[in-house]
């Protein structure tokens, strides 16, 4: 099988497509076991996902097949515009949350001082500043015991988010 797409994983775009302003856009070459020549355009917006293959065959060649998919993608793009799509997308909660707060984690670093390994356990609260620099806390659950430190570092986020005018997500 010879299935390609642009980049090195499957639905992520390499280097190369992102300098050439292919974004949302990847190329289909299945010969064997399809015969699919195609452009894929894949744009998702918060739950919303739009999905089309252009087919080299039915728009006269890959040239038009990829500015069809060019101009598809465009429109999408337009039509699903959303202002407050990168704020949402940092604040929501994923898969892998293990605290339940956006943005708080439990952390343990281990640090060589001479001969000694020291653990270091706390907990930690990020935020990005209105500029988009990352901003975050420690708390130490040596310092302030597991509850306080994870409440500490709860109160700091939404502090963070206040301050840049970002509602708290939970």
């Amino acid at each position: 099988m010879t299935a390609q797409a642009t980049g090195a994983h499957k639905n992520k775009p390499g280097r190369a497509a992102l300098a050439s302003g292919q974004r949302h856009i990847r190329r289909v070459d299945d010969a064997e076991r399809s015969r699919t020549h195609a452009w894929l355009v894949q744009v998702q917006r918060r739950n919303r996902i739009v999905i089309r293959m252009f087919s080299d065959s039915l728009h006269g060649g890959k040239r038009a097949a990829l500015a069809a998919a060019l101009a598809f993608r465009a429109a999408m793009l337009k039509q699903m515009h959303d202002p407050g799509y990168a704020l949402w997308r940092r604040n929501r909660k994923r898969r892998n949350n293990t605290s339940g707060i956006v943005g708080v984690a439990r952390y343990a670093s281990r640090e060589r001082a001479g001969r000694k390994l020291i653990e270091r356990e706390y907990w930690q609260a990020f935020a990005d500043d209105g500029k988009g620099a990352r901003r975050s806390r420690k708390f130490s659950v040596a310092k302030y015991g597991e509850t306080r430190a994870r409440a500490l570092a709860i109160r700091a986020r939404r502090a963070m988010l206040r301050e840049v005018g970002a509602p708290a997500a939970t």
